[in-house]
């Protein structure tokens, strides 16, 4: 299926008509949806994001932070994940991929077995230049930034597929080491957002808040979730509430919407 668009095509004699319509008042969309007549005008067609308006590919990554804090919330992530996903699917059929990660770091017992940059490591290419192994180094497991820009620019999306990252963590984006580096973590923020806008990635992020650590934290998520046509998720418990990702439908919006970011 296929979005059709209209482009005006030049024509001296209307042109001069629409500007004695408009002076008495006539409304531009009235005006635009008098302008073309099937010989004035050409049509251009566009594939719809996803490749399908009924059925769009999805090529989805769930990513976790690995720190020893999020130990705890690893199975409960891994086994309510994949309970919501199911949920959404059933509301908006598509075609989905899904590939479960850690940033720097697996959990046993979990999706969670492979990490971020062994993944990468293993695709035609590699090793790439990645933004983890750029100072300040601080623990790699709580790099979220790091590990949204490397898999925005690196990751194997498939051709025509909307692309989308969901961020787990209970820490700063930069991660914990060191605290309060206001700077770094911005700008660690920023280039995240650069690169999931210029690969077309759409982020979503569930921030456990519980820790306290500031409105500025707060701030990067949404900056990093928002500017990229995603959401934020923010809980302030220690663990999720149960169902949460269920109840909330953070899969459906997740699923639903990952073509938010993406352009034709």
């Amino acid at each position: 299926m296929k979005n059709t668009y209209l482009k005006k095509k030049n024509n001296g004699l209307k042109s001069a008509f629409f500007a004695v319509l408009k002076s008495v008042g006539v409304t531009m969309i009235l005006l635009l949806a008098m302008a073309c007549g099937d010989s004035d005008c050409e049509y251009n067609t566009y594939d719809p994001c996803g490749g399908s308006a009924t059925r769009p590919m999805v090529d989805l990554i769930i990513l976790i932070d690995t720190s020893g804090s999020m130990g705890a919330f690893a199975t409960q992530v891994s086994n309510e994940a994949q309970a919501g996903i199911d949920a959404a699917l059933a509301d908006c059929d598509s075609d989905l991929r899904v590939m479960y990660l850690g940033v720097d770091g697996t959990f046993n017992s979990t999706n969670f077995t492979t990490s971020h940059r062994d993944y990468l490591n293993a695709l035609p290419g590699a090793p790439f230049p990645l933004a983890a192994d750029l100072p300040p180094s601080g623990f790699l497991g709580e790099q979220g930034a790091n590990a949204v820009e490397d898999l925005s620019n690196y990751f194997d999306w498939r051709d025509g597929a909307c692309r989308s990252i969901f961020y787990i963590s209970d820490e700063e984006l930069d991660g914990s080491s060191p605290r309060g580096d206001t700077a770094n973590e911005d700008l660690s923020t920023a280039n995240a957002i650069l690169g999931a806008q210029s690969n077309s990635v759409t982020v979503f992020s569930n921030y456990l808040t519980y820790q306290g650590l500031g409105a500025s934290i707060l701030q990067n998520y949404s900056d990093l979730t928002t500017q990229t046509g995603g959401l934020l998720f923010a809980t302030n418990s220690f663990p999720l509430p149960a169902n949460y990702y269920v109840d909330n439908n953070v899969f459906g919006d997740i699923v639903c919407n990952a073509c938010n970011g993406c352009t034709n």
